[in-house]
């Protein structure tokens, strides 16, 4: 099971800001070895039951066979990956939670789900850590 991790980070809206929590999943090696081995068994699998159909394997089991190793590499270099942001708005300071996709990464801009105001999430720099 990942290992939730938080991160500070801030919550930009035009001048104003805040600080916010970047909730994470962390993947120890081991983990990342299982989830990568799951994706390239899953492509290989794909590219199996891709076989009998007719025309259309020409094309599939070479991509899926190729595909396999290539999203198991991502997958495994891949430590952790984000789950949620939870903050308040700089704009209306109200209290927000924002889901995150596992491809999402900081710095992005998204909406306030409250105000529906343009937000950035910038990560805290090291030296303005206390």
């Amino acid at each position: 099971m990942p290992a939730l991790e938080q991160r500070s980070i801030f919550i930009r809206s035009g001048e104003q800001q805040n600080e916010g929590v970047l909730h994470l999943q962390a993947f120890t090696p081991q983990e990342r070895l299982v989830r990568a081995a799951k994706v390239w068994g899953l492509s290989w699998l794909l590219a199996v039951l891709s076989l009998p159909i007719i025309g259309a394997h020409w094309v599939l089991v070479p991509g899926f066979l190729l595909a396999g190793p290539i999203w198991a590499f991502k997958r495994y270099r891949t430590p952790a990956v984000p789950d949620h942001v939870t903050g308040h708005c700089p704009s209306k300071q109200e209290e927000i939670s924002l889901p995150l996709e596992a491809s999402d990464s900081l710095p992005m801009w998204t909406h306030c789900p409250v105000c529906h105001a343009s937000l950035q999430l910038v990560e805290r720099e090291q030296s303005a850590l206390p």
